[in-house]
C-alpha cells in the first residue's frame, strides 16, 4: 500500500510541476524558428495531440516521445505518410525502427515539405520574372530507446534540422529526450518528453550578397558588394508531461500539459478506442495564456493567443498479409480559419 502511495504521490507531483511552469511568453511568441519541428509525424500523434506523449509506442513515438520506440509489439515498423498541412503544402514523412535485442531499440525518420512553385519576384518585377522556386525544409531524426524494465523506458533522439530558400540556408542540430512509466498496481501510465533543444540557427548564403552605389559617388566608381547578415533565431523548446488512464479494457483517456518555451503553452484531452484490430480516437487542444493583455486590441490578442486548429480525430485498423501485419489509418485535425483542414494518410508495415 506505501508503494502504491508513492507511486500516486509522484503522479500528484508531476502535474504540479507542470502548474508552476510559464504558460507561453506572449511578447516573445513568433520570434522562434524552424517551426517544422512542431508539425507533427503519425496518424495517431495527429489524432491524439500532444496527449499521446505518455502512450506512443513503436514507430509513431519517435515524434511524440523518444522513449516510446522501444515499446513495440514487433521486431520493427516502416512507416510511410502523407499529410496535407496549411495552404496547400504537403508533408511527407517515413519512420523506421527496430529492436536490436538487449542493446535497445534504434530508429530513423525523414520528414520534408512539399511547398509547391513559388513564382520569383524581384524590386522591379513585382509580377514575377517568369521563374519559379520551392523551399527544401527538412528535419532527419536519428532515436536510440532501451527499455529498463517491464514498465520504464527512455530514449532520446538526435535531430539535424535544414531549410533552404534558393541560395539561402540555415541547418543546426537538435535534441529531445524522454521517459515513459507504466504502474504495475495502477491503470496508469505517465510520459515526459523535453524536445527540440539545441542551439540558434542562422540564415547565410549568396541570396544575401547586394550591391551598393556609394551615396554621391562619380560616374565610373566602383559598385561595392556586402552581405547582410542574418538575425539568429531559437528553436521552438517544448516540454510536454502526459497522463494515460485507462478505466476498462480497449478504452485509454489521455491529458498533457506542453510549456512552449517562446509561444503559448496548452493543454490536451484525448480518447482512444482499441476493438480487435482497429482503434479510433480524438482529442482536443486548448491554450493557456498568462499575462496582461496591455496594449493589444481584443482582435489583435484574440489572434495572438487563439490556436489555429480545432478539434483531431483518426482511425485505423491491422491487416495480417502472410507473415507480416500491415496498419493503416486516417486522421483529420480542424483549421479554425483560412485554410484547409489537415489531413493524413498513414501505412505502417510490421515485420
Amino acid at each position: 500500500m506505501n508503494k502504491l502511495y508513492s507511486k500516486l504521490l509522484i503522479v500528484m507531483q508531476i502535474f504540479l510541476l507542470s502548474s508552476l511552469l510559464s504558460a507561453g511568453a506572449i511578447k516573445s511568441q513568433g520570434t522562434a524558428g524552424a517551426s517544422q519541428l512542431l508539425v507533427p509525424g503519425g496518424a495517431m500523434n495527429l489524432a491524439l495531440g500532444n496527449a499521446s506523449v505518455s502512450m506512443a509506442k513503436g514507430v509513431n513515438a519517435m515524434y511524440a516521445n523518444p522513449s516510446g520506440t522501444s515499446g513495440l509489439d514487433a521486431g520493427g515498423q516502416l512507416l510511410v505518410s502523407n499529410m496535407n498541412y496549411l495552404a496547400d503544402i504537403g508533408v511527407s514523412y517515413m519512420g523506421l525502427v527496430s529492436q536490436l535485442g538487449s542493446f535497445g531499440t534504434v530508429g530513423l525518420s525523414v520528414k520534408s515539405f512539399d511547398f509547391g512553385d513559388i513564382p520569383v519576384t524581384t524590386a522591379s518585377e513585382t509580377d514575377g520574372t517568369g521563374a519559379t522556386y520551392s523551399p527544401s525544409f527538412m528535419t532527419v531524426t536519428g532515436n536510440y530507446s532501451r527499455a529498463y524494465a517491464d514498465n520504464v523506458r527512455f530514449g532520446v533522439n538526435l535531430k539535424y534540422v535544414n531549410e533552404t530558400i534558393l541560395n539561402t540556408s540555415a541547418s543546426g542540430l537538435a535534441g529531445d529526450l524522454g521517459v515513459q512509466y507504466d504502474f504495475n498496481e495502477l491503470p496508469i501510465s505517465v510520459g515526459v518528453a523535453l524536445k527540440n533543444l539545441g542551439g540558434r540557427l542562422t540564415y547565410g548564403g549568396s541570396d544575401l550578397e547586394q550591391s551598393l552605389i556609394p551615396e554621391d559617388a562619380e560616374s565610373g566608381s566602383l559598385v561595392e558588394r556586402f552581405r547582410v547578415q542574418a538575425q539568429s533565431f531559437e528553436l521552438p523548446a517544448q516540454l510536454d508531461i502526459g497522463l494515460n488512464y485507462k478505466p476498462i479494457a480497449g478504452l485509454e483517456l489521455l491529458g498533457s500539459f506542453t510549456n512552449n518555451s517562446l509561444s503559448t503553452s496548452g493543454y490536451s484531452l484525448a480518447a482512444k478506442y482499441n476493438i480487435s484490430s482497429v482503434w479510433v480516437g480524438g482529442g482536443m487542444s486548448m491554450q493557456s495564456v498568462i499575462g496582461d493583455q496591455g496594449s493589444y486590441s481584443d482582435d489583435d490578442w484574440d489572434d495572438i493567443t487563439k490556436s489555429p486548429f480545432g478539434a483531431s480525430f483518426g482511425a485505423g485498423v491491422n491487416v495480417p498479409i502472410g507473415e507480416l501485419t500491415i496498419d493503416i489509418a486516417y486522421s483529420m485535425r480542424l483549421v479554425n480559419n483560412y485554410f484547409d483542414n489537415n489531413n493524413l494518410v498513414e501505412m505502417v508495415v510490421n515485420f
